[in-house]
């Protein structure tokens, strides 16, 4: 996953339908917005993107998301005769300088993160690949210590999506929480890429194709979550293989780690 930066500058473009697009995701835990992109030679469906107020203070980081499409030509937003290239990205964090927030530029360039262009004059390009997790631990960061309106880490209504595992008709529901790539980079940092509860691991079994692939699962249930809850990436997530995410959410109450060992331990002693 390749992470992109996109830019809205205000004073070219009035974004009049921004603040219906925030309760929206405030609303749906998704909305998908198009934008030009320079790079539209490398980008493609699931590269991060980070979406950046420019032109008029304050001027930050306002968004976060997901690219959804290949590359398309588009008619300029200008309304010239000419097509752009454009993408669609799925936020999951949209802000409005004027009601709230954002992440300024006089933090975005402090330390690594200043070797980073965050006013270009083209929007979708390339964020160097080295600052990627030290972006994303700020982001997090601000997201979740700010009061910002829509807070996708503190609301009971946090998006869901459900995936099929493949080798079971199991479904496996995953949150917000367990997506972040830096909740998830915190996580498997600190507990490593063996599943939590059968110590399988990919890339030993194998090799270079399952090299950095586990589940993450958030121990605290989606329906249990209120309103003033954050998430901890050490506390509250955990590496594990698909096989065994499945079995945790086998039933509605999800079945603990520890528990799911126990199942294991007696399976293995009954031989």
């Amino acid at each position: 996953m390749s992470t992109y930066l996109f830019v809205w500058n205000p004073n070219k473009w009035n974004w009049t339908t921004l603040e219906q697009s925030i309760a929206q995701l405030a609303d749906t835990g998704k909305v998908t917005e198009k934008w030009s992109c320079r790079s539209y030679k490398t980008i493609k469906p699931g590269d991060r993107a980070f979406l950046a107020r420019v032109g008029v203070p304050p001027r930050g980081i306002i968004g976060s998301g997901i690219v959804t499409t290949p590359p398309f030509l588009s008619r300029h937003w200008s309304g010239e005769d000419k097509d752009v290239y454009r993408v669609m990205i799925q936020f999951d964090v949209l802000l409005n300088a004027d009601q709230e927030p954002i992440l300024i530029h006089d933090i975005l360039n402090q330390g690594k993160l200043a070797s980073q262009n965050w006013t270009p004059q083209a929007s979708g390009i390339s964020i160097r690949p080295e600052l990627v997790d030290e972006l994303e631990a700020v982001w997090f960061d601000f997201v979740t210590t700010q009061k910002i309106r829509h807070n996708p880490f503190t609301s009971a209504d946090i998006e869901e999506q459900t995936v099929f595992t493949e080798g079971t008709p199991s479904q496996v529901t995953l949150t917000k929480y367990e997506r972040n790539p830096f909740a998830r980079k915190a996580c498997i940092a600190h507990y490593g890429l063996s599943c939590s509860v059968c110590d399988f691991n990919f890339e030993q079994a194998y090799g270079d194709i399952g090299q950095n692939f586990i589940h993450v699962h958030h121990l605290t249930q989606v329906a249990k979550v209120g309103k003033q809850y954050s998430v901890d990436p050490i506390k509250d997530l955990r590496p594990v293989c698909p096989n065994c995410h499945a079995m945790i959410h086998k039933r509605k109450e999800a079945i603990s780690i520890e528990e799911l060992k126990s199942f294991l331990r007696q399976k293995s002693t009954s031989h």
